[in-house]
């Protein structure tokens, strides 16, 4: 069962990776790397504090630059830091990488950060290498593979990955079985965090009684909550449903 509404996947791309804020990225995972962060056995608590502390100002400092669009000095403030093993920091490489921004858009080069990032634990490293392996970014869908980074990204309960699972087991891919009831429970984790595409599947997903129980309100509620957010197609569906009346 494909669904028209699915967002084509070059723009489930196009869309995840453009309201990707780096700078909240920091904010959340900043704490945690820190704790993971390895220090030399012989290096006195003080400079391991203080490097800890130097790594997190440049971060900011390559976020801020980032965020006034300055994506030129950002990528110089953040290389050396993600080629430390900063996975905050690779995730941003990956993600100028993928986008193009302070040079010519390079998937390739995106999945070399985001695969050093995604080994240190980071879950949007981890669920953008599988946007770029269900997408074919890289020449070629591999859905397994896609399947695989965002099952480790929903351990860590990443929204998007929920969502890109529900996709995949809604509609069945090569080396991935449909699973109709798997792929809506992973529209409600997504849900669960206001990702407003799951919402809209929910909504169809209530409407038309698949994967889970027929139930008008509940589609309604979804589709609310997605019109809210902006979607267009959840508000069309609202219209639909009230004319239905």
């Amino acid at each position: 069962m494909h669904r028209s509404s699915l967002v084509p996947s070059l723009l489930i791309l196009a869309f995840l990776l453009a309201f990707q804020p780096i700078e909240a990225a920091f904010a959340a995972r900043s704490q945690q790397s820190q704790k993971k962060a390895p220090a030399a056995r012989t290096q006195p608590a003080g400079k391991k504090d203080a490097s800890l502390s130097t790594s997190a100002e440049q971060l900011q400092k390559g976020a801020a630059a980032y965020e006034s669009g300055d994506f030129n000095s950002a990528r110089l403030i953040l290389k050396p830091l993600a080629e430390k093993g900063d996975d905050n920091a690779g995730f941003a490489m990956g993600l100028m990488a993928a986008r193009g921004e302070g040079g010519q858009q390079n998937f390739k080069e995106a999945e070399r950060w985001w695969t050093s990032s995604a080994a240190s634990g980071n879950p949007l490293s981890q669920f953008n290498l599988g946007l770029l392996h269900y997408t074919g970014a890289l020449g070629k869908k591999n859905f397994v593979k896609a399947r695989e980074f965002w099952s480790a990204a929903v351990k860590q309960k990443q929204p998007d990955a929920f969502y890109g699972m529900g996709v995949l087991l809604v509609n069945g891919a090569e080396g991935v079985p449909k699973d109709v009831a798997a792929g809506v429970r992973n529209f409600e984790q997504a849900a669960s965090f206001g990702h407003p595409m799951a919402e809209l599947e929910l909504g169809n997903a209530y409407r038309a009684g698949e994967g889970v129980k027929k139930d008008r309100k509940k589609a309604m509620d979804y589709y609310k909550k997605a019109a809210a957010k902006g979607l267009s197609e959840a508000q069309s569906a609202l219209e639909s449903m009230d004319a239905e009346k």
